[in-house]
């Protein structure tokens, strides 16, 4: 049996899927002028838990969704990609010190279809962009045919006569299932 030290490990091709809703979702300059979406959503891996926090970055679809108002803080998303780390502290000034929540990080990370819930209620109102044409009622024009007018209460004598004279059962015609 070989001994672990000699041989190289790779990469699995884990992917894990995650439910929340959006703790913070931020547009981040870089030094270069570039920018990238960071998001933290959080999610509760038990009842009555603290909760856990999942972070991921996007310079893509997910940025233009944010920009366009659909990603704001409280939404309900579910998220998918590969778990880049897990971490329970960080270090601040040469300190290590204690995250609220465990954190985990993914890479190549997307919201599938299907995967943007609820928005909060104070979010609801985002209009959509008016784009196009607005298409508008046009008049009738003079050549269209004409309707019948809808007879008058009282004038149902003149319907019945007319039936009678073309040979039609009224009793028949009333009993009829439609």
């Amino acid at each position: 049996m070989a001994n672990n030290a000699q041989m190289k490990t790779y990469a699995n091709f884990n992917n894990a899927t995650f439910q929340g809703r959006i703790f913070n979702a931020d547009l981040v300059e870089t030094k270069d002028g570039s920018s990238f979406l960071a998001v933290t959503v959080i999610t509760n891996p038990s009842d009555d838990s603290e909760g856990i926090t999942v972070t991921f970055n996007n310079n893509n679809g997910l940025r233009s969704l944010h920009a366009s108002g659909w990603l704001p803080n409280g939404r309900q998303v579910t998220v998918t990609g590969h778990i880049a780390s897990v971490s329970e502290t960080y270090e601040k000034n040469g300190e290590l010190i204690m995250r609220q929540r465990p954190q985990i990080h993914l890479v190549e990370a997307s919201i599938p279809t299907g995967g943007l819930g609820p928005m909060p209620a104070d979010k609801q109102g985002v209009a959509r962009a008016a784009k196009g044409t607005v298409v508008r009622k046009q008049s009738v024009p003079s050549g269209a045919p004409s309707v019948d007018q809808t007879p008058a209460y009282g004038q149902g004598e003149a319907a019945i006569n007319a039936a009678e004279e073309l040979g039609l059962n009224l009793e028949e015609l009333a009993a009829a299932p439609y």
